[in-house]
Order: structure tokens, then C-alpha cells, then sequence
């Protein structure tokens, strides 16, 4: 009986493993987005105090900044698709896991909105960081093609060509790189509700080497940056250019956040704010404009009016001069003894308040034509006895432009859309654990 159903369930995988232009805006579905942290994730170290994960999160914030300010202050596209970039490597929060091929190979990837590139490691694997498990064999699947160097993709990005084939290289300011064969092939998710559907043709790097600070429990990248490249850009049409994601508090270790495409990003709260998408510093990020920041009645005017938002940085990160007076407002109003922290600018000791009705206030943001307001537990972090604000500031670099982020304790429990087709972004808050 388990042998006649093993072909059965590989016929069904394969029927819905249809082409994109197939698809035709009919497909809807979500799949796991797993904090690096969660005890479902490969990385979860039990070892680690619910502190330490905290601050290692906020120094990940301020190198993903210093690696964002970087790579746009040297003209570069920020991520791997730009092929010969040198950066820094890219910190991450969220994991996703996808299978790869025919017969598929299950992998787990790095979930990130700040680069486009999908890329795994592929036998055979000359000069490899040690990844624990086993990697892609293109020979092994039969939907495997490696592109030609007249390829669309291959000819939108500088590339090197050997035997008619595109070749990617991705070097990195650490020392840490990923180089190999720029091909195509059918990528298999299993979605949150139990489906699976298959997309042919993704184009994705497959790494025959791959060195550095890479972690042995991941298998590459997924990039849903904005870029030509990035999943959300190739599944285009057939998901009509449609994503959102919904990220569960930190506290909710045991709950997977969700990742969705086409039908199931669609908005239908009526409280949802809605604005648009800008030309903003590179292709990749998903910029808006951001006019003030509303403390207390108090409007505080943006010195710098673009914003990045992105699920990869903790933090929300402002102009330096925007966060020292967020701080000052926020003194005015807190009733609380300060204390100091190794990381954060603003701490309030709480180790003595029960009994007392303290309220940390709301802040909001006007993002353009969107009024996003977010309580004290997008705003603020809890470490042991003490309750700090989740901000940093960002200073400008040598031409004089600011990295700003809204990070992803803001965006914790609201459903974040995005509708590339009219280039709006969508905010509503929501009970992610419940979706």
C-alpha cells in the first residue's frame, strides 16, 4: 500500500507543479516564515537566556545597517544578484523552508526582503562551508537547466560566461563567498494549510563554492527583495504581484509566522493603511516615505523622508537627531527611573512598579498617506527588570544619505501587504498567531 501511494503523491506534486504563465493569478497560498530564535528553528540554542538573544538581535540590526548603508553609499545593488559585490555578509532573523527539484530536496534558507537572489549549495561542492545537510544534486532532478549566457537573467546582470553557461559571483566585505552555476528549476513549498505547489523555472544560483561565516543548519538564500531576480519578482503574474507576511511577537516561540502569496495577500481590513511604494536607494528594498513620527500629541518632523521596510533588521532605525528627540519626548512623558544598557539609548528600570499604572506610549508613524500607530510592544523590549526602547539611531554616511528602517519588532502582529502592480504597501494590525 506505501509503495503505490509514493507514486501517486509524486503525480499530484508534479500536476501542481505548473508553469507561472499557467498559473494565470489563480494561485494563493502561505508558507512558514521561523525566527532564527523559535524552538522550531535549527538555529535555537536553549543555552541562550531570552536577554541574550535580545541584544544579539540588536547588534544583527546595527550590522544589517552598517551592510545596507555600505553597499548603497558604493552604488551597489546590496545583495548577491549584483554578482561582484563587496559587502559585509548579510545578518538575518527569518528561516523558510522550500524543496528544490525532481525528485525535490528539501532545504532551509535564509527568508530575506533585503536581497534578490535565490541561491543553495549544489554537488559538486569544491570549496563549501560545512552545511549539515545534504546538498542539491542538479544531476539527480529532471527539471534541472542551467541558463545560457543570452538568457534574460543572465544578460541583466554583469556575469561571467564558460561553456555558454552563466556563472554568478557573490564575494562579501567578511571574506565569506558563493559562486557557481546561474540555472533554473522547479521549487516545491509546503504551504501552512497542508498544500503543495510546485513553480517551474525559478532562476536561483547553484554554489559549487561557498565559503565564510555561513551557518552549517542553512542551505542558501531566498531573496524577496524587489529586484528582477528575487521570488516575489519571478512568480509575478501567477501570484498577481502579491505578497504579505504577519510576524508573531517574539514571546510566541512555538508559533510559525506566515508568508503569503497572490490570493491569500490579499486585503480585506477595513483598518488596513495603505501607501506607496518609492524609487528609493536600490531596487531591492521596499522603500516609502516617511513625513513625522507622533509622540504624545507631539509631531516630530522627518529630517530624512525615506524609509526602508524590512522583516531581516529588529530594530526600527532613524536619523541619530529624529532618535534623540523621540528619546525626549519619551522622557516627558515615562514616569520611570532611566537605566543604562550596552546597546540601547533609552531604559526605564520596571523592577519595582507592580501596583503601579505606568503607560508607555503609543507612537505613530505617517508613512505617507498611511497613519500606522504602534502600542509599546512594537515600540519597546523587555530585558530582565528593565523595559527599553526598540530604536537606534543611524548616521549619514560620506554623501550624505541616511539608512532609516522600520524594523521587525514594529511589525510584529500587523499583516504587512505588499501589491507590486500598484506599487502600495499595506499595514494592518492583526493577531498573527491566528492566521
Amino acid at each position: 500500500m506505501a509503495s503505490s501511494f509514493i507514486p501517486l503523491l509524486l503525480t499530484i506534486v508534479m500536476i501542481l507543479a505548473l508553469s507561472r504563465a499557467s498559473l494565470q493569478n489563480r494561485v494563493g497560498f502561505s508558507v512558514d516564515l521561523v525566527h532564527r530564535d523559535s524552538i522550531k528553528s535549527p538555529l535555537h540554542n536553549p543555552s541562550l537566556t531570552s536577554d541574550d538573544k535580545i541584544h544579539a538581535a540588536i547588534r544583527r540590526s546595527r550590522s544589517r545597517a552598517n551592510y545596507l548603508q555600505h553597499a548603497i553609499a558604493s552604488g551597489q545593488n546590496v545583495t548577491p544578484s549584483s554578482y561582484d559585490s563587496n559587502v559585509t555578509a548579510i545578518p538575518f532573523e527569518y528561516l523558510m523552508t522550500i524543496q528544490v527539484g525532481t525528485p525535490s530536496r528539501s532545504i532551509v534558507a535564509v527568508a530575506d526582503t533585503g536581497s534578490d537572489l535565490i541561491w543553495t549549495n549544489c554537488k559538486p561542492c569544491q570549496k563549501c562551508y560545512k552545511q549539515n545537510a545534504p546538498l542539491f544534486d542538479p544531476r539527480s532532478s529532471s527539471t534541472y537547466l542551467n541558463l545560457s549566457c543570452n538568457s534574460n537573467f543572465c544578460s541583466d546582470f554583469p556575469s561571467d560566461c564558460e561553456n555558454k553557461q552563466c556563472h554568478y559571483s557573490a564575494q562579501y566585505g567578511d571574506g565569506s563567498t558563493s559562486s557557481g552555476t546561474l540555472a533554473q528549476e522547479t521549487f516545491i513549498f509546503d504551504t501552512s494549510d497542508g498544500r503543495t505547489v510546485g513553480i517551474r523555472n525559478i532562476a536561483f544560483g547553484c554554489a559549487h563554492q561557498s565559503q565564510g561565516l555561513f551557518q552549517p543548519n542553512m542551505a542558501g538564500i531566498v531573496g524577496l527583495g524587489g529586484g528582477s531576480i528575487s521570488l516575489v519578482s519571478q512568480l509575478g503574474s501567477s501570484v498577481g504581484k502579491k505578497f504579505s507576511y504577519c510576524l508573531v511577537p517574539y514571546t510566541a516561540t512555538k508559533v510559525p509566522s506566515k508568508l503569503s502569496f497572490g490570493f491569500n495577500a490579499l486585503f480585506s481590513d477595513p483598518n488596513a493603511q495603505s501607501t506607496d511604494l518609492i524609487s528609493g536607494l536600490s531596487d531591492t528594498y521596499y522603500t516609502i516615505n516617511l513625513s513625522k513620527i507622533t509622540i504624545g500629541g507631539l509631531g516630530i518632523e522627518a529630517s530624512f523622508k525615506e524609509i526602508i521596510i524590512d522583516s531581516g533588521t529588529t530594530l526600527t532605525l532613524l536619523y541619530s537627531k529624529t532618535v534623540d528627540q523621540i528619546v525626549a519626548q519619551l522622557e516627558e512623558v515615562i514616569p520611570l527611573p532611566k537605566v543604562n544598557d550596552q546597546d540601547l539609548q533609552l531604559c526605564y528600570n520596571v523592577s519595582d512598579v507592580q501596583g503601579r499604572n505606568v503607560v508607555f506610549p503609543d507612537i505613530t508613524y505617517t508613512f505617507g498617506t498611511a497613519t500606522v500607530t504602534i502600542g509599546s510592544r512594537n515600540s519597546f523590549v523587555t530585558l530582565n527588570g528593565k523595559v527599553c526602547l526598540a530604536m537606534s539611531g543611524s548616521e549619514p554616511s560620506d554623501d550624505g544619505s541616511v539608512v532609516q528602517i522600520v524594523g521587525n519588532i514594529a511589525q510584529q502582529d500587523f499583516h504587512v501587504g505588499y501589491d507590486l502592480s500598484k506599487s502600495k504597501i499595506y499595514f494592518a494590525p492583526s493577531d498573527c498567531t491566528k492566521l
